[in-house]
């Protein structure tokens, strides 16, 4: 990948946490961070620029984003699903973008060094999605400009992954779990306290 690539990072933050029961990107680590700050400064440290696509008039994680260098997007069709949330998103990114990174808020076990080894195989004519060491698809997704449009469709909780099954996509193996963990429940949340437990 050429050093005057032009990729961003784009932090899908704007879900309601329904399964948690409350919202889980305001839960404290154990280094006292909420989880978004913490997957905010992830991608920040990467260098690149980070927006963060946000619920409508979300004041408690609009303040966590005010807090850094990330630019908040607003999706006033959040609460219809991911699909509204990632469309509206994609549609408010600068026009001049090689590419855009997009990676889930809840997923606490990715590394900058994860997203810059997603970034670093960038290719004009490829999707890379993050993935375990068995080849199995995760996240984080780095989308080419030139497929951005095919997301501009997406409705409801679809995601990009249906919409983009034709195109030609290739796994990067990233460590553990990485690419799979997430945060949807509060057992899944005890568990990642345990593992970031100090020894």
């Amino acid at each position: 990948m050429s050093q005057a690539t032009s990729l961003a990072v784009l932090i899908m933050a704007a879900g309601q946490s329904r399964r948690m029961g409350r919202d889980k990107l305001l839960l404290r680590g154990r280094d006292g961070a909420p989880l978004l700050a913490d997957r905010i400064d992830t991608a920040l440290a990467t260098g690149r620029p980070v927006f963060v696509a946000l619920p409508d008039q979300d004041t408690d994680r609009l303040k966590i984003v005010r807090a850094t260098k990330a630019t908040p997007l607003f999706c006033p069709n959040a609460s219809l699903g991911m699909g509204h949330s990632l469309s509206d998103a994609i549609g408010m990114l600068p026009l001049d973008l090689d590419g855009v990174l997009i990676m889930l808020a809840d997923m606490p076990a990715l590394t900058t060094q994860d997203i810059n080894q997603v970034c670093a195989a960038f290719g004009p004519d490829c999707i890379l999605r993050g993935g375990t060491q068995n080849l199995t698809p995760g996240h984080p997704v780095l989308v080419p400009a030139r497929f951005l449009s095919k997301l501009d469709v997406l409705q409801g909780d679809q995601g990009a992954q249906n919409t983009l099954k034709d195109v030609p996509t290739r796994i990067v193996p990233l460590p553990d779990d990485h690419a799979a963990f997430d945060i949807d429940t509060g057992e899944d949340w005890q568990l990642w306290l345990t593992r970031t437990a100090q020894p």
